[in-house]
């Protein structure tokens, strides 16, 4: 199979009452563990990157690596632009050939986020992309790709919820519902009555943003009420820091760094497994 739309992925998921997880990356070891290990499992996977990462990465070299792992595997792969900051930033990843965008103009007055949406939803739908919008704040328990630690939240207003949708056209909604990007320092307390009317209001498939840490109760329970997708970036970064970590300590003087990646490489594969299982799509590529 290859590269395919975050609708198609998100509206078959829906259907099918899972959720298609979506992992960040800034590599080809992250590449290479994701995609290995939604391959091995035979679930869909998007493929997410935040500015930064791009940045990093260089947005053509990123799409290039990804198509070309995908295009000889049996699994729909999407390429996601993460908690775009613009519309300049949204365009420029239509370029580079994104096959998902999301717009965070959630920490801007509603009406500018719903203009500033409009437009890239008017833009991405020009080139058949799908947009991913987001309603209240969600928090940063500690420095990510998506932005610096921050203690501000917000819960989504399920009526603001309901006329951003429609508003907008936007094709999926990530809603604030007490979920936060980073590590969580206490048990996340995910107020589902919110998400419930969310879902009745606006009739989208819904984004759980921060997922690292939501226990596996919580995500399932979440998946039942709407949420069709699931963000990870924080676990997987910390295992393979982690494991690099120990690896570096255990052989000191060793030069050859492909041995020295290959066990966080392998650790990530691991962590991507448990996350997939966890949104219930092994076997539905």
């Amino acid at each position: 199979m290859s590269v395919v739309t975050g609708r198609h992925l998100l509206d078959r998921a829906r259907e099918g009452h899972y959720a298609v997880p979506a992992f960040n990356t800034n590599n080809l070891e992250y590449l290479q563990a994701i995609i290995g290990a939604a391959a091995e499992l035979r679930s869909p996977v998007i493929i997410s990157a935040a500015k930064s990462e791009i940045d990093y990465m260089d947005g053509h070299v990123f799409v290039a690596m990804v198509k070309a792992m995908a295009e000889r595997l049996p699994i729909p792969v999407s390429i996601h632009l993460d908690h775009g900051p613009s519309y300049d930033e949204a365009v420029r990843c239509l370029r580079y050939g994104f096959t998902s965008i999301m717009y965070d103009g959630s920490r801007h007055p509603l009406e500018e986020n719903i203009a500033t949406t409009r437009g890239i939803v008017a833009a991405a739908n020009a080139c058949g992309v799908p947009v991913e919008g987001e309603i209240g704040v969600i928090g940063q328990a500690a420095d990510g790709p998506e932005g610096p630690r921050s203690d501000m939240i917000g819960l989504a207003d399920p009526a603001q919820c309901e006329r951003f949708v429609k508003e907008t056209g936007v094709d999926s909604l990530a809603a604030a519902i007490g979920n936060a990007h980073g590590l969580y320092t206490r048990k996340p307390e995910l107020r589902f009555d919110l998400l419930e009317e969310i879902r009745e209001r606006t009739g989208v498939p819904l984004v759980l943003h921060g997922g690292t840490g939501i226990p596996e109760e919580d995500i399932r329970k979440a998946i039942t009420m709407g949420v069709s997708k699931i963000n990870f970036s924080t676990v997987m970064r910390k295992g393979a820091i982690e494991t690099l970590t120990r690896t570096l300590d255990a052989n000191p003087g060793e030069l050859d760094y492909m041995k020295l990646l290959t066990p966080a490489r392998l650790a990530m594969m691991d962590i991507a497994r448990t996350h997939i299982r966890m949104c219930m799509s092994e076997g539905k590529a």
